[in-house]
């Protein structure tokens, strides 16, 4: 049995975006003779947790260090000074969220003050926490030898801690990368040159590091490569038939379900504007109901009371993994959102796999040329709408409503082009490659 060492700032029984395909990758890494450590931050206060994903990785050794989140503690500082505007903002009678029209090029989501404080002085909120990193992984090292190093980001921090203690242990690093770096908004400074240019240079000092680089799509594959490594390896986000239900609909109205987090990505505002027009030009969806399980955003929640659609949208807030799966299990199209921001095309979501797992039809408002569409498509698993198309999302919308009216089924995944995002074939292969990267080394 080998041992690896798993750097993530998020695990169980955090919920955030990256925290199911790391913990997956521990569940099954153990059945491929490689026996995991996680090295994470403790969950951030404030943030969801789910403490039914603790059973995925019981038995699994944890450690957790202070997460120290920045933006958490900026928001506490800055929370009165929000209230105080918000109250001021009332009192002269102007909401926080206007009506959204037009081409949608800008995200009609707000950036919160925390963030935008983060990042006037840090590559992103977990920098202190990665901080911590490298010597508790190199105490843990002495402790039980590790053959490797994984580290997966976002955030970009883990991936720097992970480079730094590879460095400090000598041992090799694979480098996950969930999402992009330089071609993604959030760690851009277009208008700091200097500041960009750091960050660019921190991306190139990970990939120097690593062994291995693993990337979740293509376009990310192609933005490391861009970096000088040659040999990228593609694993996409997936899905684990061993949680998901079977899709089976209710019957009355046309039900749109949406499991996630609505920010600045996954902005929803084109697809409540088609909605809009749905309901109005589309007799089959007069009674659309739409169902969004989440945490609460409270731009979501003006976003629809804006426009009118206080009784077609129901805000269930954040639900267990489980318990939000047999939700969407039960409606009959799965909704997502990626807003047209830079490196768009690159994004899946992952909750796009678990939809496909699931059975569920699903309705892509986004990049019509990513890789997000161009799976759906491949799969003959649902429509695709342009985010900046409001009528598109409606006519996607009335196809939907008008085939369950008839009693056609909306459609479903093909087994076969879904089959390679399962999650226990998808850790046989990274397990496969750690195996020829340690033989490659000679630590055998």
């Amino acid at each position: 049995m080998r041992n690896l060492l798993i750097i993530a700032h998020e695990f169980p029984p955090s919920a955030g975006g990256g925290v199911q395909r790391i913990s997956k990758i521990a569940q099954y890494l153990p059945q491929h003779g490689w026996q995991p450590t996680v090295l994470c931050a403790k969950p951030v206060p404030g943030r969801p947790i789910d403490d039914t994903l603790l059973d995925e990785v019981a038995g699994l050794e944890v450690v957790r260090l202070p997460a120290r989140d920045i933006s958490t503690a900026v928001a506490r500082a800055y929370a009165p000074f929000k209230r105080l505007r918000s109250a001021l903002k009332r009192s002269k009678g102007s909401g926080d969220v206007a009506t959204v029209t037009g081409s949608y090029t800008r995200t009609a989501m707000e950036i919160p003050m925390s963030t935008r404080i983060v990042r006037r002085w840090f590559l992103d909120s977990a920098a202190i926490w990665g901080r911590q990193v490298p010597a508790e992984a190199l105490r843990l090292h002495r402790l039980t030898p590790f053959d490797a190093i994984l580290a997966s980001g976002p955030p970009p921090s883990a991936l720097l801690a992970g480079a730094a203690a590879s460095e400090l242990c000598g041992i090799p690093l694979i480098a996950d990368f969930r999402d992009g770096w330089m071609t993604r908004a959030d760690f851009r400074w277009p208008d700091d040159p200097a500041k960009d240019a750091k960050s660019r240079a921190a991306e190139q000092s990970v990939l120097d590091r690593a062994s291995l680089a693993v990337a979740v799509s293509e376009p990310i594959a192609e933005e490391l490569r861009e970096f000088g490594i040659e040999d990228v390896m593609v694993v996409e986000n997936g899905f684990d038939p061993a949680d998901l239900p079977r899709h089976e609909p209710h019957g009355g109205p046309l039900r749109v379900g949406f499991m996630g987090r609505f920010y600045n990505v996954t902005d929803p505002s084109p697809f409540f504007d088609g909605a809009v027009i749905a309901l109005r030009d589309e007799p089959a969806c007069s009674d659309m109901r739409i169902d969004v399980v989440g945490p609460p955003s409270e731009i979501a929640m003006a976003m629809v009371a804006d426009r009118g659609l206080e009784d077609v949208v129901t805000f269930h807030g954040f639900l267990p993994h489980g318990e939000a799966l047999d939700l969407m299990a039960g409606a009959d199209v799965g909704l997502v959102a990626i807003a047209d921001n830079p490196g768009a095309d690159a994004n899946y979501t992952g909750k796009l796999f678990e939809y496909l797992g699931v059975g569920l039809p699903v309705l892509l408002v986004g990049p019509p040329n990513g890789v997000a569409a161009q799976l759906i498509r491949k799969a003959a698993a649902g429509k695709v709408a342009p985010y900046s198309d409001p009528q598109s999302v409606a006519d996607a919308l009335g196809e939907f409503a008008r085939a369950k009216r008839a009693g056609e089924p909306a459609g479903s995944p093909i087994e076969s082009a879904i089959a390679p995002f399962d999650r226990r074939a998808q850790v046989a292969v990274l397990a496969a490659a750690f195996d020829e990267l340690v033989a490659g080394t000679g630590r055998d």
